[in-house]
């Protein structure tokens, strides 16, 4: 409390001492004894009052000692287990909670796998993956505004995430690097990793790269198998030595059934080799059958039909075939149908159009007998006159049947056609519309059909062959436009209705990486949120059954399956009476059992090669923690101002003091 503090004090005590005697020593009419009682009260009350007007304040020091933070951060991932290095880890954090650490420093204990959470029960070795980058992107956030050094316990193998040598660079931290596992290299030799097509198609060859890394001191050679089945399909042997220890070799493999293909890869072990399980790698491939036929029908000979072909098989799963009308064909054989030009010869192959319920595009051009046209079908009309018309193509930004490719559209010729109006019987999805003359008009220049079961188009205008020639001046290839025409005709293709429940799910999963993503349309093909949605699965290896319910997350829904064990699977999703099923496989594969050896190189980058501790080291470690002066507590001075009194019970006070004196002056007669 401050010397004018003291004063006001002293002041107000004068102050209400004098009202009080003037009031009832000097003027007062009542009796001696009373007089004193009633200045009494005035005076206490007075004083309060003051008091409250004043409310003096008193400085206090508080001094408290705070002591440092001590991260412990623990691998809890499985490859600790596949070390068995578990007792001696849960050994090093027994001393440190025994130890006198904990008198100096705040401890905080946390395990990592895949993410970093706070260690609440004991580490138990079963986290699938490691990113150890995460450790040190949390952390730093928890303990950018205080000092914590960090203890790292682990063996330094990350299966995913960024480098942590270079996430640890912006965490401003001491860290000290525990070592999980023997420092004496063990001799290994594992297939790291296997790049692989997902898909391939029937009749083709598709690559596959195998990455084997050896850890040892001798050279030593050893044999690598290509199983497919029960069927060696490549051998190879291979060579290592300390300059040499990572090989990545190259296979074609041949697609020759459609379907699922299963294959192995084996490399022959080491002598005394501990860990033989990261020899030997499955994976699987897909191989569909994309072969497409398609048939050109035409009467004339004209350049746009040569375009098609080329355009069409610059895709070698695509044939195209050209006919006369006249010709008798098997039109069951072929996917989509190139009718171009049509007149009264085509009568024919619109009977088989309608037979075989083929889908079909249509050119017209010059040539076409519309007349013909009109009465063979009635997806569209036009009444023409002789008079041809040169048209542009504008896009149509809205189309969304299907994705295309971008063509610098604006600098293509145009095409020629007969002059007239086309009116559709049924809705058309233009991807392109007519500008004549530098107008854009809304009229159709490519548009398509869709009926129950099948798919139209027309292309109003023939001399398309000179579109691709534009292409190819402009991009120096004909890639562009033959992946545009190829996506239409992949399109026309196709007689896959559009499913109101879509399964999103490969064909094999890793160990602990299994999932299913769907997605489910109400009948207006809106994507539902509220449906009820749920898998029947069947590990068709162990014979055992699962039923699991759908999550819906932002637009669709998921399906974890990480803690289903290895086996071929079949499933079935219903979703509202809708049902879809298929098959997949999870391979019994554990990234975390691919290390048998601890990661000394980079953890020694993370620490400057200064602060490498081993699992018994633990003393020299705890030594040199407790002796380091940056980590000793830090003295605090906090000082904060507090006032001496409550107003509110010297307030109370008040009141029942001038409460108390004016029932006593009214007993007195005084009122």
């Amino acid at each position: 409390m401050t010397s004018t503090t003291v004063v006001y004090i002293i002041i107000i005590a004068f102050l209400a001492f004098a009202v009080a005697a003037i009031q009832y020593l000097y003027k007062a009419k009542t009796t001696t004894k009373s007089k004193f009682v009633f200045a009494f009260l005035r005076f206490l009350s007075l004083f309060i009052l003051g008091l409250l007007l004043v409310n003096p304040k008193i400085k206090k020091k508080t001094i408290t000692n705070v002591k440092p933070n001590l991260v412990v951060a623990v691998d809890n991932s499985s490859s600790v287990s596949f070390l068995k290095e578990q007792e001696r880890v849960k050994a090093f954090l027994s001393a440190l909670g025994k130890s006198q650490l904990s008198e100096q420093f705040n401890i905080d204990y946390y395990s990592f796998g895949s993410s970093i959470t706070p260690l609440l029960q004991e580490v138990d070795f079963t986290e699938k993956q490691t990113n150890l980058s995460k450790v040190f992107s949390t952390l730093k956030e928890v303990y950018k505004e205080t000092s914590a050094p960090t203890i790292l316990i682990t063996d330094g193998n990350q299966t995913f995430g960024q480098d942590y040598v270079v996430s640890a660079l912006s965490y401003k931290q001491p860290i000290y690097s525990v070592v999980v596992g023997d420092s004496i290299q063990k001799p290994d030799i594992q297939i790291t990793d296997i790049h692989h097509n997902k898909y391939s198609f029937l009749g083709n060859e598709f690559p596959v790269e195998i990455t084997v890394q050896y850890n040892g001191e001798k050279e030593v050679s050893q044999l690598l198998t290509l199983v497919k089945g029960n069927s060696v399909i490549h051998t190879k042997q291979i060579t290592f030595n300390t300059d040499t220890t990572t090989q990545v070799l190259e296979f074609n493999l041949p697609a020759t059934q459609i379907g699922k293909q299963k294959y192995s890869v084996r490399v022959a072990p080491l002598t005394n080799e501990d860990n033989v399980s990261n020899n030997t790698r499955n994976f699987s491939v897909q191989v569909i059958d994309e072969r497409t036929n398609v048939l050109i029908v035409s009467a004339i000979n004209h350049p746009d039909i040569g375009m098609f072909k080329k355009a069409i098989e610059s895709n070698k799963q695509r044939k195209v075939t050209i006919v006369k009308p006249t010709e008798i064909v098997d039109y069951n054989e072929y996917q989509l149908l190139i009718i171009y030009q049509p007149t009264i010869a085509f009568k024919q192959v619109y009977t088989e159009l309608d037979k075989f319920d083929k889908n079909y595009i249509t050119v017209v051009g010059l040539q076409t007998d519309w007349n013909f046209l009109n009465s063979i079908q009635n997806t569209f009309k036009r009444q023409v006159i002789n008079q041809s018309q040169e048209y542009l193509a504008s896009v149509n930004s809205n189309f969304n049947l299907f994705q295309v490719p971008e063509l610098q559209i604006n600098t293509y010729p145009p095409l020629v056609d007969i002059y007239g109006t086309t009116v559709f019987d049924t809705s058309a999805f233009s991807l392109l519309t007519q500008n004549i003359n530098g107008i854009a008009t809304n009229t159709p220049l490519l548009a398509f059909f869709e009926r129950v079961g099948k798919r139209e188009a027309l292309l109003s205008g023939e001399g398309i062959w000179k579109w691709r020639a534009q292409s190819f001046l402009n991009t120096q290839s004909f890639e562009v436009f033959d992946a545009y025409l190829g996506r239409l005709v992949q399109y026309l293709a196709a007689n896959t209705k559009k499913e109101r429940l879509a399964v999103d799910v490969k064909d094999s999963f890793l160990l602990g990486e299994a999932k299913i993503n769907t997605q489910f349309f109400d009948k207006n093909y809106v994507l539902n949120p509220d449906a009820s949605v749920a898998a029947e699965l069947t590990n068709t290896t162990l014979n055992k059954s699962y039923s699991y319910d759908f999550l819906f997350k932002k637009n669709s829904y998921e399906l974890n399956l990480s803690s289903l064990p290895a086996g071929n699977y079949t499933y079935e999703v219903v979703a509202n009476g809708i049902k879809k099923s298929g098959d997949f496989e999870i391979i019994d594969f554990d990234i975390e059992a691919q290390f048998v050896n601890p990661n000394i190189t980079k953890l020694s980058q993370l620490t400057n090669n200064t602060n490498l501790y081993y699992l018994n080291q633990y003393e020299k470690l705890f030594t040199e923690l407790k002796n380091n002066k940056n980590y000793k507590p830090i003295q605090k001075v906090i000082l904060s101002t507090t006032p001496i009194i409550k107003w509110k019970v010297l307030l109370a006070i008040l009141i029942g003091l001038l409460t108390f004196e004016w029932l006593l002056r009214k007993y007195k007669g005084l009122i």
